[in-house]
């Protein structure tokens, strides 16, 4: 059994590890593990204006995209390919996938703002209030999942 969710306007199947029941949408902020088109984690708002779930029985779950580093992708129209994976973390924040992940869940519980270093001396600025998901990606670099 495979499941997938979409998001708003981001037109990527997020393929999920576990099967998934549109129930679990309290309201509250999720994370869930990721199959693909990202491995990792998806941190999903509860404040999301659309979520649609799909079970697909015979599917086929499309290959993992796996840069070289930890990412955080952000909800965009052309959606998660292999040139479009997100952000690049530094190791800190890449290495740290469950603090961070639990980071944003908080900040889109509380609807406060968040910083994140990015590699190569960025900073990445997201607001809880309106982030529908993130999705973290721990590369290369290894993680694990955020619930244990």
């Amino acid at each position: 059994m495979a499941d997938y969710i979409q998001i708003g306007d981001d037109p990527t199947k997020w393929w999920l590890v576990q099967p998934f029941n549109a129930n679990q949408l309290t309201g509250q902020p999720l994370m869930l593990d990721l199959a693909g088109p990202l491995g990792g984690w998806i941190v999903l708002s509860g404040r999301a204006a659309s979520v649609a779930v799909f079970n697909e029985p015979d599917a086929t779950v499309p290959a993992d995209v796996t840069p070289a580093g930890g990412t955080i992708y952000l909800p965009t129209a052309a959606g998660a390919s292999a040139h479009n994976y997100g952000y690049g973390l530094v190791i800190n924040e890449a290495l740290g996938g469950q603090n961070l992940a639990a980071e944003i869940a908080t900040a889109m519980r509380n609807g406060t703002r968040l910083t994140i270093p990015l590699y190569g001396g960025g900073t990445l600025v997201i607001n809880g209030a309106t982030l529908t998901f993130a999705v973290l990606q721990p590369g290369a670099l290894g993680g694990s999942s955020p619930h244990g």
